[in-house]
């Protein structure tokens, strides 16, 4: 049996996500795809806009056969372990065969070079990785600057975002499990202009602006999408900057200090910054140097919010189960070997596990804060996680 899996946040699903599934299908002959989906978080810091069970059944109805879902602790992670905690959780269901993943075409040649590269780092690397760190680059830039160095690897190659996740993806994967990359097409991750196949990055914005129709344009099967957006069952990004504010504000320097990642006093940054600014995006820009991206200060946020410690991701470092999303009825064999030959449980529902389990508890947590946070109040019920049932298509 092939299995092959794709790692993604599908915020939202659109027709360049549909396109991929299908290449994937192809490109590595699997019986199955399964897709490893971010739940109410995503990668950069940020809440998904929609929430997970809309996004896993778009995922279902446009070529995916079963969607588990990515704990938050690594959703919401770098990508070293936004990589490393997906491929771990597939390598654990002891099924998946192929991991595809999208990159820009122009990098395509050169992965497998620059994760040897990176893999093996040697003196000559860490040296040259060092030098740029010390002029104050943020850490992707630094090791792209590095491999062009060293091995002539165009750095703003490497540093493109589907390239970057690509190289860890390599780095992580055992050798049970055959990379699959398909070259990228349509616009680039943050192309904020909508055209025939947008980014997530443009159909968000579009969203936003409240351009409805064009937005949907770049949506396939796009009634539940719809339907969300008109009876305001979205979380725009933003709504709960309140609360963000009041925690930066009321918590003391050791506090924040704590947090994953709070490294170099920043957690100083954050405290004078939320003294003034009244907006996320205000903060950021406040709090916001040279050497830290904004996705690492805006993950920074969203650990401040769920109180995820430094002591919390160190002891947590793998996931421990495999939540199913979604499925398609004709996948229950995949399910049912999965089972059988997972060295993790695989849960189906939500209130027949271990509540005290910490990255499920924090899972749990991560969509009460989603729930928080969406435009209707009256949609703002907290435990949906017990109370809604895997997406599941007849067909």
């Amino acid at each position: 049996m092939r299995v092959c899996a794709v790692i993604c946040e599908y915020n939202p699903f659109h027709l360049g996500h549909a396109y991929h599934l299908r290449a994937a299908r192809e490109a590595s002959g699997a019986d199955y795809v399964l897709c490893l989906m971010s739940g109410a978080l995503t990668q950069r810091g940020a809440f998904a806009r929609h929430d997970k069970w809309l996004r896993a059944r778009a995922a279902l109805e446009n070529g995916a056969d079963v969607v588990l879902e990515l704990p938050a602790r690594f959703a919401c992670a770098p990508a070293p372990d936004f990589a490393g905690g997906g491929v771990a959780l597939l390598a654990a269901l002891g099924m998946v065969t192929h991991l595809s993943f999208g990159c820009e075409p122009s990098a395509l040649p050169l992965l497998s070079a620059a994760a040897s590269l990176f893999k093996s780092e040697s003196p000559d690397f860490s040296a040259a990785l060092q030098r740029s760190l010390a002029d104050g680059l943020p850490y992707p830039r630094a090791r792209a600057l590095a491999a062009e160095q060293l091995a002539g690897i165009p750095a703003d190659l490497l540093a493109q975002p589907n390239a970057a996740l690509a190289l860890e993806y390599l780095q992580a994967l055992p050798e049970t499990i055959v990379p699959v990359p398909i070259a990228r097409r349509g616009s680039g991750y943050h192309d904020a202009s909508l055209s025939a196949l947008s980014s997530a990055t443009a159909v968000r914005a579009a969203l936003a602006r409240g351009s409805l129709t064009a937005a949907l344009a770049a949506i396939p099967s796009p009634e539940a999408l719809r339907a969300a957006e008109e009876s305001g069952f979205v979380h725009e990004e933003g709504a709960l900057t309140q609360a963000l504010l009041y925690l930066l504000r009321t918590a003391s320097p050791a506090e924040l200090a704590a947090l994953y990642g709070m490294d170099e006093g920043l957690e100083n940054r954050f405290i004078a910054a939320a003294q003034t600014c009244s907006t996320r995006e205000a903060l950021l820009d406040c709090v916001k140097t040279r050497r830290y991206t904004r996705a690492r200060l805006s993950r920074l946020c969203a650990y401040a919010l769920l109180n995820l410690t430094r002591d919390f991701a160190q002891t947590h470092r793998v996931p421990d189960y495999a939540r199913v999303l979604g499925f398609r009825k004709s996948a229950a064999p995949l399910l049912k070997t999965i089972k059988q030959r997972s060295s993790i449980p695989l849960i189906t529902k939500a209130a027949n596990f271990d509540r005290s389990n910490p990255l499920f508890a924090l899972d749990v947590l991560a969509q009460d804060l989603w729930s928080l946070g969406v435009s209707n109040p009256s949609l703002r019920a907290s435990g949906r996680d017990f109370t809604t049932s895997p997406a599941i298509l007849s067909r």
